[in-house]
């Protein structure tokens, strides 16, 4: 009798372990071996913006180069990391025919390979295609002038709008008010800034035209202070960069229609995490004691696609009705994640995706 009950311990010890095993495989998007080579353009410590680009190192290496310089980002090249993918193809496609979008779940997996704040695709396309900026995904076309980068990355990084008329203002944007006290000194005031009833603080900035290599003094100022948010400017020595191949996070997929976020899966993936953009849509992961432990922003409601003609911007956000990704860090009793949409909430529970590990 004790042998069996000996036996019937170790059973229930092996069936425990199956299906733990089996939930977190059926729970895992991908494993470490999909994952790609991260090859380092200049790292400056983990706390810094990554920016990973989808391209040969000498294209990569062109779009940093243009990028830097411009102000703010030509006084903050400490602040960033660059690193690029090379042995990886993307698939994408021509949004409605108009526009350049890289934008799916595979390349964001691949992405995670580096760290991965901002993912860039670089593609070679006839001159006519646009463009574009989705979450955090900026799809180039590299026949554009290279301060399309720059412009593309003030949509994503900074939910700034378009200051070319007309074009649809983004929730939350704040380069666009309805009257100049904002602006404080820091630029001038031009009526026509998206729209003609709302205002810019500089007659031709990188927002509006790409045959300039500003931004502003106020839209600078708003730059700055999401790079010193993520920065997170310290004395601190630059440690190693990180093996993504040993991290893992949660990776959210969504749709945004009539208004309402509708979650379509959940599941755990390799890689680094990354930020998921900017915009006005919040989330907060909490804790089982509902402490919030992690935030973000970000925006499914719009794409970005500009028309490039002669250097000149026209097109404009149009709505967006696809997927989107949200990838979110794995902490240590982490409950929930709420999503927050101008008051409108939106719970995603975490407790039941499957096995996840004790710390980030």
């Amino acid at each position: 009798m004790e042998g069996k009950g000996i036996i019937a311990i170790i059973l229930s010890i092996v069936i425990v372990v199956a299906v733990a095993i089996f939930f977190t495989t059926k729970n895992l998007s991908n494993s470490p071996s999909q994952l790609e080579k991260c090859n380092t353009i200049q790292y400056n410590g983990e706390s810094k913006p990554s920016i990973v680009f989808f391209s040969t190192k000498e294209k990569a290496e062109s779009f940093a180069t243009e990028f830097f310089k411009i102000s703010p980002f030509d006084k903050n090249k400490n602040n960033f990391n660059f690193y690029y993918i090379d042995n990886f193809q993307p698939t994408c496609e021509l949004y409605k025919g108009i526009a350049l979008l890289c934008y799916s779940k595979d390349l964001l997996k691949i992405a995670g390979s580096c760290p991965n704040d901002y993912v860039v695709v670089i593609e070679d396309q006839p001159s006519n295609i646009r463009s574009s900026s989705y979450m955090n995904v900026i799809s180039i076309n590299s026949k554009n002038n290279a301060n399309v980068f720059a412009h593309e990355f003030g949509h994503a990084f900074a939910n700034l709008a378009d200051e070319y008329v007309p074009a649809n203002i983004p929730r939350g944007s704040k380069n666009c008010p309805t009257n100049c006290d904002i602006f404080e000194g820091l630029g001038e005031c031009i009526e026509g800034c998206s729209d003609d009833s709302h205002f810019r603080s500089i007659d031709q900035g990188i927002m509006r035209t790409l045959s300039v290599n500003t931004f502003g003094a106020f839209n600078e100022v708003i730059l700055v202070s999401k790079i010193k948010k993520m920065a997170g400017i310290t004395g601190n020595a630059i440690q190693e960069t990180r093996d993504c191949k040993n991290e893992r996070y949660y990776l959210i997929e969504g749709t945004f229609e009539n208004g309402e976020i509708k979650i379509a899966s959940r599941s755990i993936a390799f890689g680094c995490v990354g930020e998921n953009g900017a915009g006005p849509f919040t989330y907060n992961l909490t804790l089982v004691n509902n402490e919030p432990v992690k935030s973000g922003e970000f925006n499914p409601e719009l794409i970005f696609t500009d028309e490039v003609n002669e250097n000149e911007l026209a097109g404009g956000p149009q709505n967006y009705l696809g997927i989107f990704i949200l990838k979110i860090p794995i902490i240590e009793n982490s409950n929930q994640i709420e999503i927050d949409n101008n008051g409108r909430k939106t719970i995603i529970n975490l407790r039941d995706i499957g096995a996840r590990p004790c710390t980030v």
